[in-house]
């Protein structure tokens, strides 16, 4: 661990050495790469080597949890560190779940500060953590305004087309609204409906992974028939269906396992609810539903 905190210590040195050349020389280092891009990734390895000891040994990495603590304190404090530290908080939340609660106060504030920040690399980890803390119990008294702030995410930021990494932050904001709305729907503030909310993103494309995390969830939640997803009187049942439908057979975004949930859930469904929700389907949708269903 020391060794590792020293490594990624040297790395932010490196990175400052850099920034401070003048352009001219620091394009001459590495045409090829970006000298900060390569450090930031470097130390992002070496984050994630933390990490994997967590997941490894979490009973074990305990010892080390306050020297973590005490650097991702430290580093959530300086710009050049902050996306850092808060994938390091990310790690200890995922992995040592409960056992990460005494480290929360170090990085909660931030974390919930960058929500909203104007960098998407800050945003990203931010709602990460808003999602991988929702299930755990503790987490109750923070999920009042998790509400608030993810939803204002959710609602107010408009990547635009090239924006990658700001559509990348906002498919982590809508998962960390569905964990919200799935774990702690009881204390969501009554004038945010994080369901409809979330329904109005689906589905996901930017960030992959997190999409097929999303994708897999509502599908289990619609075969749970899940009262909050569905809606009063299945209001929302035309928009799920025509997310699942799109969704289908897209690899990237669904694995196959899910693929055959959203077989069976367009052939569990009787013909005239199914025709009561074609007017929410594409026409590619519809045929991809004709398809499944022939």
């Amino acid at each position: 661990l020391r060794r590792t905190e020293k490594i990624l210590m040297e790395a932010g040195k490196r990175k400052q050495e850099a920034a401070a050349l003048p352009r001219e020389l620091a394009d001459d280092e590495d045409e090829e790469q970006d000298p900060a891009e390569a450090e930031d990734q470097l130390r992002r390895n070496y984050e994630e080597i933390l990490g994997s000891m967590m997941k490894v040994s979490p009973q074990e990495f305990l010892p080390a949890m306050h020297i973590c603590t005490e650097r991702i304190k430290q580093w959530v404090s300086i710009k050049q560190t902050k996306v850092l530290g808060l994938y390091l908080a990310c790690d200890m939340i995922e992995n040592l779940k409960e056992l990460s609660e005494p480290a929360w106060p170090a990085f909660m504030p931030t974390l919930f500060e960058g929500i909203m920040d104007s960098d998407p690399d800050v945003r990203t980890p931010a709602a990460y953590a808003i999602n991988l803390a929702a299930p755990l119990a503790k987490f109750a008294e923070a999920a009042p305004d998790a509400f608030r702030r993810i939803a204002q995410h959710v609602t107010s930021i408009k990547p635009k087309k090239r924006d990658d990494k700001g559509k990348v932050a906002m498919d982590n904001a809508v998962a960390a609204l569905l964990s919200l709305a799935k774990e702690k729907g009881q204390l969501c503030p009554p004038e945010i409906n994080a369901w409809e909310m979330v329904l109005s993103k689906l589905p996901l494309k930017d960030d992959e992974e997190e999409a097929k995390k999303v994708h897999e969830k509502i599908i289990d939640l619609v075969l749970a028939q899940n009262q909050g997803l569905m809606g009063a009187n299945n209001a929302n049942l035309g928009k799920i269906l025509s997310t699942l439908a799109e969704i289908y057979k897209q690899e990237n975004i669904v694995s196959k396992e899910n693929d055959e949930k959203i077989l069976n859930v367009f052939k569990m469904l009787p013909q005239n609810i199914l025709q009561g929700a074609a007017s929410a389907f594409t026409s590619k949708q519809q045929a991809k539903i004709q398809k499944m269903l022939s």
